[in-house]
């Protein structure tokens, strides 16, 4: 399976004059580098990172990207990444992640419904919790005691449904996590390195940033 890594670099007047508001907004303009693709399933993470001088937006995706309109020729930079960079044992990372409980919601009879309710976690002691279930989950473990949990500004984004004009409201709560991995299941690893890990993938969260140790 080929992936490819791209990387976006524009400024703060750039964003808004391309009118990138909110996770929503990049959400959609990554669509742009994917043209003539409608209805397509999206096979893409994104990343968004404020620099204090703009923003890097980075986008991991399956099939090569093309430059948005309006986005300045040299901020744009895309590469495929060597099939043999998932297969190490151990990598440093950075996942900016959108962490959440599922809550048991009951009915006023007291019955169990089907759908819970999702709460943003923000405890250290749960966010470990919650990264190491992720990890065994995906192949991995990460070393706790160096591991870093970073809270990033909560993301309020505004969406339009396709099916009417109500424009629908949201938050997600975002925190960073960075240490260090060892893979355990290169199988489940790989899933987790092309597919993302935790909730809210589209809006920019789950993307797991790797380097060589």
């Amino acid at each position: 399976m080929s992936l490819f890594l791209t990387k976006i670099e524009i400024d703060y007047e750039t964003s808004h004059k391309n009118g990138l508001r909110d996770t929503h907004d990049w959400h959609r303009w990554a669509w742009e580098c994917f043209p003539d693709r409608p209805e397509a399933k999206r096979d893409f993470l994104t990343r968004l990172d404020d620099t204090g001088r703009g923003f890097r937006f980075l986008i991991q995706s399956a099939a090569p990207s093309t430059k948005p309109m309006q986005s300045p020729t040299d901020s744009f930079e895309t590469k495929e990444i060597p099939e043999s960079f998932l297969q190490h044992p151990i990598y440093r990372f950075s996942l900016l992640a959108n962490p959440t409980v599922k809550r048991v919601v009951r009915d006023e009879a007291g019955n169990r419904k089907k759908n819970g309710q999702r709460e943003p976690i923000s405890k250290r002691e749960d966010l470990l919790e919650w990264i190491s279930k992720k990890a065994a989950k995906h192949g991995f473990t990460v070393d706790l005691e160096t591991l870093q949990t970073i809270p990033r500004p909560r993301q309020f984004f505004t969406k339009r449904s396709s099916k009417d004009a109500i424009r629908h409201h949201g938050t997600h709560t975002a925190t960073e996590f960075t240490g260090t991995l060892r893979v355990t299941d290169p199988a489940a690893f790989f899933l987790a390195a092309t597919r993302g890990i935790g909730s809210a993938k589209a809006f920019g969260f789950g993307m797991l940033c790797l380097s060589l140790t």
